[in-house]
């Protein structure tokens, strides 16, 4: 079929299959981008600390919530906010009463993400991670 064609034709054939190709492959790939979900860019965080004493101590960082300086809390304590993808967050939690179980958790979008129970004579606990 081909045997009648110059070597010049030949090439010019060859070159244009190779951008043909070429397009489609740009399309099929220009499609499966287009077509992938959206990844939310950020996420429900909630913090919880549970201190057998009923109080604790807690630091928090999560995004534009600082909380640097030890904090006394009513145990269970509880707060949800909304933290951008990447975000590093971390809870301590400390048991003023020195008696029992402290418990810190994070759950990211009501899922439980990082927990943390340590029980007396140690006096402390730390949960944190990146927000994905």
């Amino acid at each position: 079929m081909f045997n009648n064609l110059s070597n010049g034709q030949k090439n010019a054939l060859q070159a244009i299959f190779v951008l043909a190709l070429c397009a489609g492959a740009l399309l099929l790939l220009n499609y499966l981008i287009a077509s992938r979900p959206v990844k939310n860019s950020s996420s429900s965080v909630r913090f919880e600390v549970q201190a057998s004493g009923g109080f604790a101590s807690i630091t928090l960082r999560a995004g534009t919530v600082n909380m640097p300086e030890p904090t006394t809390v009513t145990a269970p304590w509880t707060r949800t906010i909304r933290v951008k993808s990447g975000t590093t967050v971390y809870l301590t939690a400390s048991n003023p009463t020195a008696t029992g179980e402290i418990t810190c958790n994070i759950f990211l979008e009501n899922k439980a993400w990082k927990t943390e129970t340590i029980s007396t004579p140690k006096n402390g606990v730390a949960c944190a991670g990146i927000v994905p």
